[in-house]
Formats: C-alpha cells, structure tokens, sequence
C-alpha cells in the first residue's frame, strides 16, 4: 500500500524528522511493500530550510526536495486580489465582511508566520488568515499533492492510498489549514481510492513548564467542534488523538516525546506489515462515518538509530585519531595520544628546506629565486679579487704614497667596489626581497610536510612538532649570530685603530724632509695589507651576519603563521573529537540493562560488534584508507594547512565526515547487532521463565493509549492490541558470524564466515507469549531478523464528550466566549455554521454574564425602550450606528431585562459587549463622577426589576442582579484603565 505524510505547521515537520530518522536506518528488504512520501506544507519558512533545526542526520539531510516543502505565503495585494474575486471569503477577516479592505490595509505586508500575526496585530484572526492563504495557494497544493501521488504510484503501482495527516490543533498553521485541506481531499482525492487518517496533537503544557501559545487550548476547542461535524460527513477515516496524560493519568511523555512517538506509531503503519485496522462501516448514504481513537505503543529492540549514530561516530574518532597521531596499537586501532618517535637527523631536512647556513647566509641558492647561481660569491673570496687587483695598482705609485694609497682603496672597495655596489648596499636588501625568500621556504616546509602527512609518513601533531623543533633550532641561532656580530664590529674597531696608529708612526719617524727628498725607509706592503684585510672583512662579515638575522627574522614569521596553521588543524581536530565523542556517548545503551528495557542491546554486546565492524584491525584500517583517501580527496589538490584548518571548522566538512562513516556503515550491517541483541534476549527469557510474564506486563503499561477519558461517561472501552514478533528461524539457517584473533585479521573485507544453526532450537516467542482474556490480541510475525517485538494498542469509537482533555479545553472555550465579545466567533472557520456542541453549555454562566452586559448597556444609555409598533407596548431595543451616527441594524431583545436576558442570542450579546467596551475604552465614563452616576443608574434598575417581579423571586432577583452590577463595576474599572 502506498502512504503519504502530509504534515502541517512546525508540529509536521518535526514529527517528519523524527519519523524520517527511524527510515533512514531501517533496512531495506525485499519483502516490504509500503511506500512513503511526504509533503510539509507551512507559512513559516524557517521551518522548511535546509539549515532548519532537525533535518541533519549523520552527515546526510532528512528534508525531502523542494518540490515537496510547500511554503504557503502571500502578500497584500495577492488577498486584495483573491477577495475581490471570492466574496464569500471577505467575512474570514472582517465581521459581516464589512471594511475587509481596511482590515486588509492593517495587515501589510505578510512576512511572518501565522504563529506571529496574533503577537503582532492583536485581534486578528490568524485562523482565517490560513484559510485565506490555503485558498490563495489551493492550486500548488493540487499540484504538489498529486505529484506525490504519482511518485508513488510509478515506485508501486497500487490503487490505494493513505493520506497521514499530521496537525497540531493548538498551532496557527495546523488549525487554519486542517478543515479546509480535509475538504480539499474529499473534492480532489490524488488516488482513486484515498483514505485519510488524521493525526491531532492536542495543545496542552509541556512537563518541562512550557505553555502552549495564547488561545492554543481554545482554538483547539473549535477545530474539535468542526472535526465532529467533519466526521460525520466522512471527511477522514480515523483521527487519531494524542494528549499529555495517558489512559492510567499519567504524564510519562513531553511535548517532544509524544511527537516521536506519533512518528513511531507511523512508522510502524507503514512498515509493510499486513493492516489489523478495519475501516468503520459505511452509515447511511453509503458514507463512511469518521472514528475518534486514541493510540499506545511499546517497543522491545535494539534502537537502530542509536546504535548505527554510535557506531558512525566510533569510526569518525578512529579517523580523526589517525589524522592527529596515527598511532597504531595493537587490540586498540588508533588512540588519541602520540606515539614516540625516534629523533631524526635535521641537517638534510634543514638543506632540502632551505634552512641551512648557506641558505641563510645566501651562499647557496633558492631555484624558486635564483635559479641554479648563488646570489653572491664568497666574501674571501670577493675580498681575495679586489686585493690582487690593488697591489697591481699599489706597485705603479711611489713608495711614499703607498700607504695612503692603498687604505684609500680599501675604504672605496668597502664603499663602491665590493660586489660591484659596496658592502652596505649588497647586504642592505630590502625587506619584500627577504619576505620573498621567506615565503618560499615556507612554501617548501609547508608542502613537504602536508604531503608527509597526506601519505601517512607522519600525523598532524608531529608535523606540529617538527615544525616547532625547526623555529627552536631557527631560534637557537639568532644569539650566537648576535654574539659574532659583536665580535666582528669590536674586531673591526680595533683594527682600525691599529691601522690609524700605524699611519701617525710613520708619519714622525722619518721627518718631513727626508720623505721630501726620497729618503724615507721601504715601506713592508705585507704588514699594511693584513690590518687592511682583515678590517674589510670585518666589516663585511658583520653585515653579513646582519643580513642573516633579517632573513631568519622573516623565515620565523612565516614558519611562524605556518605552525598557527598546523595549531589550527589540531585543534579544530580536537574540537571536533570533543564534539564526536559527546555524539557517541550520548547514543549508548543505559549502563545498567534493567527489566523492562525499550532498548535490548548492552553496552558489553556494542563493546563486541564495535570491535567486529570497527577497531578490527583489517576493518579498521580498510575504513579508514577510505575515509582519509576520500578527505584528501575533498580538499582537492591545492590544499594547505590553512584550508584544512578552515573547512573542518565548516559544518558542511564535518557533515561530509560523518556521511562518509555512515556510507561505510549501512544500515544493512547493523543487523548482526541487532540479532545478537534479540536472541540475547530471548536466551534470558529462556533461563528465566517467569521473566516473559514480567516483560510482557511491562509492555502493556508502557503502550497505555496517549488520551485519558472518564469513567462515569465512557465506563468500558474496548481496546484493540497488535502484537509483531520475529518469525521464528528456520533450523537449516545458517547464521553469520565474525571470526575473531587471527583468522579475523586474516579474513578479506567482503569474506563472510558462517557456521551452522546449533541443533537444539529455541521455541517460537509467539508460543511462549500468554493472551490476555477477552480476545482483542492480534498476533502477526515480522520477517525473519526484524529482531523486536512491537506492541500496538488502539481505542476506537471514542466520544469526544468522554475526553478528559476535551472538557478541560471546554472550560477554557467557555471563559474565553464569556470575555472575548464577538471575537470568539473568529476561532470558528464558518461563524454561521451550526456546529454541534461537544458538551454541554454552562447556561447559568451565560446568563450570568448576559446579565452583566445588558446591565451595563442600559446604564451606557446604548439600549432603547421603544414601543413594539403592532401592540404599542415598551420593548428594549439594541440599535447599532456607524460612524456617522447613521442606523445600521436594529435587535429588539425583550420587554425587560429579565426577558432579553432569558432570550439572547450568542452573537446579539458579542456585539452588545463589543459596543459596552468600546465605550468603556473612550474615555468618558473614567473619572468619579461618571462612575457615581453609572453605579446609581445600575442599583436603581435592579430596584424597579425587583419591585416588577412577584414577591417570591425578589430575593433571587435582587441576589443575581447585584453579583451582575458588581461584575459590571469590576468591568468598567478594567476597561477605562485601558
């Protein structure tokens, strides 16, 4: 059979979530029938986004295409446009369908959810308001509702369809689209044999102290009022009731708790399973009255959802620990925390990364730079050049002037000559020059550690920790280089002082005149070149070494931004561990496996199949060659630290992660979980027989029916009960199993081992299972390895009157007509149509409250003592004036009060309170003297109707009209503080 989810409002599309979770991890089986789709139809459009709370499962996505969230909005003009079109609709936003168009001027531009329009124009009837958007999109919901259906009709041709219709009667959404999309069904059925069960949540407060939404509970009240009618013309099949307190009076289940209980009983509707529901028989006309009922179920099995999150996130850890340590322990996998790494020579790493002396005192090149030529000969070997070349020039001048001559040259070579440029020059580069070297080292580091980590060589961390080690020995160098720098410039100071020294002693020793006359001694080339040589080459050491700490300066920076990325990577690695961790936690079964369980499966039996599916080493490093192939993959070619650290931050990444761990993990390889956790069980039944009883008691309470009635009203209610136990294994079968030490490790990925069913057979649970007395039981098998028992309960023909729900909302129904004035007709679609009252109307309370307002109306002067036109005699008159004062309608309503009283209508008294709390609101009537005057006009009115009535009745009279002069005192204070 086919199935359609049809789900309104937020109530829709969480129960969705929640039903669409158990479908994704169940397996897919040939032997199922049942087909599902859905259709969420919503005017708040958060609600339907991708990025929506809810919809993310296991990296993957539960919301259906686009085409299937159907948002339902409208502005404006679009309802100007479809009132002037469609009259009949005008009286959903104004009374009497008068002023609409200002009404509709107030309502602006429509871009909030119909949940908001009541907090944003109080009064308004957001109710009607959904009724107006149905109506304005009625022809995409056509469209997308037979689209379905034929989606589901080409996966599984079959002529039947059921409609599951999923509203929250207290939600905007849910209640103003429920009657007239029930309407829509009937009219335009998608499949030619369509049958619509209704899903109604009831709007009552959460345990965890929330409150439904203002006049929740009354407007539910109203949407009953027209669901009774609907069932009578068969509008739906079965609506299925939901409320807060069970059949037992208690309140086991939240807000939340009873939505994926709801999706649960869906689930397992549509499951394929044969139908033990029949439909009600056909009433008079040949139409098919609709049923009221009220659902319970309990579930004893392994959770697959749980089970298949926990084991997704298991792996993930494993992925996420082999990417931040790729420590291997054997019986472990990998773990969380380094592994010890033997020390490693620096000396090649530091050369092929551009890191050594000669790299950083520029004497060997950087092909990404250079090219193949270092950027500048030695300087000895500079400084060796430029000497040869000055004692040529030194040997043509004369003995006496080569000193001078040869210190001048020294200084030029020192100035201009060395390297062309001088030593100041060659070794003052500017700084984007050394950053571009920098950069290319950094470049280099970066791409030969992220390719070390991409193949396996080494982890993150000890990327990290390489990294640091290398800004250590970087560090490390910067103070010897500092100390030689201080040694070279003192060299250099002393030299020259020796040098100058030298040049005075030569200057006094031989005298003016002997140097005059050619006779001043030989002059030792030798001794004047040394101080010289070694002077210049101080002085250009030291630049150097200047220059060397400008580079290792940058070199630094960068390696340094290049660790922040690695640091980065880590840590978001970290943070994600963190968050994993909680994620697999938080799915496990309790720690102590107690009696009476939902959940079969133990932590000790998910220990074990954790181990076969996962940490196995074969397993394991298979997944993860996978996993950390398909990673890389997604990084693409181009990636860096800085990417990798960016889009693991990136939900989508980490999605991605989780989808890929699912991928590997298919709901398919769960079942040997699930098995072993069902014959367990069953093995525990077996070793304790009075524990079925126990069990099976266990189950009944835990499926007590989501809806408590009254005894007095409904004293005995048959209820129908489903159970599903697995089909009993056939003895040929042949169960697969996991080897385990050295013949798991030695198995391929896809190899099965299997060994035969043991010859003693464990007895059918079905035979074992005791019938409760009365024979309302049906038992169905599931297929072979469903491994979980189902029980199913189901109240039909519930009255609505034997509700306890239902009458507390009654009360609430009744203050809010007693107060509202003629508001209260707009929770009602139809505010003409004669709906059935589901209880009985409080008609002392009625009257109590009619007394009030014509009390007060007559001491306002807004009622009228006319006389009757045919017999002359006085009547009391309700005359309604517009604006101008001109007359709109005139109700007569009696002779006296007591009369208008005993005949008033419901929608005579809204106006007639309307009226008395607009002028109560003006303003006029707020100050003492008015209030003295109304309090007397009302205290002599009760006077004349009690000197009217017979002598018998004056003390009743006097009694109830007094507690009505007093509400109408209370009432004139509220209103005029307004």
């Amino acid at each position: 059979m086919n199935h359609l989810y049809l789900g309104l409002g937020g109530a829709g599309v969480r129960v969705w979530q929640a039903l669409g979770r158990r479908l994704a991890c169940r397996p897919d089986t040939a032997g199922r029938k049942a087909v599902l789709e859905p259709l969420l139809i919503d005017t708040d459009a958060r609600e339907l986004r991708d990025e929506a709370p809810g919809w993310r499962l296991l990296g993957g996505t539960l919301a259906p295409p686009p085409a299937q969230r159907l948002l339902l909005d409208a502005d404006a003009e679009a309802l100007h446009t479809l009132l002037r079109a469609r009259t009949d609709l005008r009286d959903c936003i104004a009374a009497d369908a008068a002023d609409w168009e200002a009404r509709l001027t107030d309502l602006g531009a429509f871009d909030a959810p119909l949940s908001q329009v009541a907090a944003r124009l109080p009064g308004w009837p957001s109710r009607r308001l959904g009724r107006l958007l149905l109506a304005q999109g009625q022809g995409r919901v056509r469209i997308a509702l037979d689209a379905v259906a034929q989606s589901l009709q080409a996966r599984h041709a079959h002529p039947s369809l059921t409609i599951h219709l999923v509203a929250q009667l207290g939600g905007a959404t849910g209640a103003g689209l429920l009657m007239d999309l029930l309407t829509l069904l009937r009219r335009h059925p998608p499949a030619p044999r369509c049958s619509v069960h209704l899903h109604a949540l009831l709007p009552e407060a959460d345990t965890a102290g929330g409150r439904p939404a203002p006049l929740a509970e009354v407007q539910a009240y109203a949407v009953l009022r027209e669901l009774q009618a609907a069932a009578r013309e068969g509008l739906f099949e079965l609506c299925l009731l939901s409320g807060q307190t069970d059949e037992r009076g208690l309140q086991p289940l939240d807000a939340a708790s009873r939505e994926r209980q709801l999706a649960d009983w869906i689930f397992h509707r549509v499951s394929g399973e044969p139908e033990w529901v029949v439909p009600p028989r056909a009433g008079a006309g040949g139409v098919r009255p609709g049923e009221f009922v009220a659902f319970g179920l309990a579930e004893r099995g392994a959770d697959r959802v749980e089970l298949r999150t926990h084991l997704c996130h298991e792996l993930m850890l494993r992925l996420l620990a082999q990417l931040r340590y790729n420590h291997w322990r054997p019986g472990l996998g990998f773990v969380t925390h380094p592994r010890p790494v033997p020390a490693e020579p620096m000396a090649e790493l530091l050369a092929a990364w551009g890191l050594s002396d000669a790299h950083l005192q520029l004497a060997a090149p950087l092909p990404e730079i250079d090219g193949e030529t270092p950027p500048g000969a030695p300087i000895e070997a500079e400084w060796r050049a430029l000497e040869l070349h000055y004692r040529e020039l030194i040997g043509l001048v004369a003995p006496a002037r080569r000193a001078p001559e040869l210190r001048r040259l020294f200084e030029q070579g020192l100035e201009e000559r060395f390297r062309g440029q001088g030593v100041e020059a060659a070794f003052d580069l500017p700084d984007h020059a050394l950053r571009r070297r920098a950069v290319v080292v950094r470049q280099r580091v970066e791409s030969a550690l992220w390719d070390d980590w991409r193949d396996g060589r080494r982890s993150l961390h000890e990327c990290g920790q390489l990294l640091a080690a290398v800004l250590a020995d970087l560090s490390d160098r910067i103070e010897p280089l500092r100390q030689e720098q201080h040694v070279l410039e003192t060299q250099a100071a002393l030299l020259w002082q020796q040098i100058e020294s030298a040049e005075q002693a030569a200057a006094v020793r031989p005298g003016m005149l002997a140097r005059l006359r050619g006779q001043a001694a030989p002059v030792d080339l030798e001794a004047l070149i040394e101080p010289l040589r070694e002077y210049v080459l101080a002085r250009t050491r030291s630049a150097a070494v200047t220059l060397t700490l400008r580079l290792i300066a940058e070199i630094e920076a960068q390696l340094t931004t290049l660790q922040g990325m690695v640091d980065g990577g880590e840590m978001a690695l970290a943070a994600l561990v963190e968050e994993t961790d909680a994620a697999a936690a938080a799915a496990l079964p309790p720690v102590r496996h107690e009696a009476g369980a939902s959940r079969l499966e133990t932590r000790e039996q998910l220990a074990h199949w954790r181990n076969q599916l996962i940490t196995r080493e074969t397993m394991q490093r298979e997944h993860l060659r996978v996993l950390r192939a398909g990673l890389f993959g997604r990084l693409g070619e181009q990636a860096s630290f800085r990417i990798f650290a960016q889009r693991l931050g990136e939900a989508a990444t980490c999605d991605a992660l989780l989808a890929a761990c699912a991928q590997r993990l298919q709901p398919a390889s769960l079942q040997p979980v699930v098995s072993a956790a069902w014959d367990a069980w069953m093995m525990g039944l077996h070793a304790e027989p009075e524990r079925l009883a126990r069990e099976q008691a266990a189950l009944r309470a835990q499926a007590a029916v989501s809806m408590v009635w009254s005894a007095d009203d409904l004293p005995r209610v048959p209820v129908l009960e489903c159970l599903r136990v697995p089909a009993a294994p056939s003895p040929a079968e042949s169960a697969p199993v996991a080897g385990d030490g050295a013949e798991a490790g030695e198995a391929d990925e896809g190899e099965v081992l299997t060994r035969a069913a043991p010859s003693l057979r464990m007895p059918d649970l079905a035979q074992l299972l005791r019938r409760p007395d009365g024979g309302t039981l049906v038992l169905q098998h599931r297929a072979e390895g469903e491994g979980a028992m189902v029980l199913l309960r189901l109240v039909r023909g519930l009255p609505l009157q034997a509700l306890r729900p239902v009458q507390a909302l009654h009360r609430l129904h009744e203050a809010h007509r007693l107060q509202a004035g003629r508001a209260a007709l707009w929770l009602q679609l139809d505010a003409t149509a004669d709906l059935p009252e589901l209880l009985a109307v409080d008609v002392q309370a009625q009257q109590a409250r009619a007394r009030t307002v014509v009390l007060l109306a007559e001491a306002l002067g807004l009622l009228r003592h006319e006389p009757e036109p045919l017999t002359g005699t006085p009547v009391l008159v309700h005359v309604r004036l517009d604006e101008d004062g001109f007359e709109l309608d005139r109700v007569r309503l009696g002779r006296d009060p007591l009369e208008a009283v005993d005949q008033a209508r419901e929608r005579v008294l809204h106006d007639l309170f309307d009226e008395v709390c607009a002028a109560l609101q003006s303003g006029h009537h707020a100050d003492a003297g008015a209030l003295a005057r109304l309090r007397d006009t009302m205290r002599e009115r009760i006077e004349t109707l009690r000197r009217q009535s017979p002598p018998a009745q004056w003390d009743t009279i006097s009694r109830q009209w007094n507690e009505a002069a007093r509400e109408a005192m209370k009432l004139i204070r509220q209103e005029g503080t307004r």
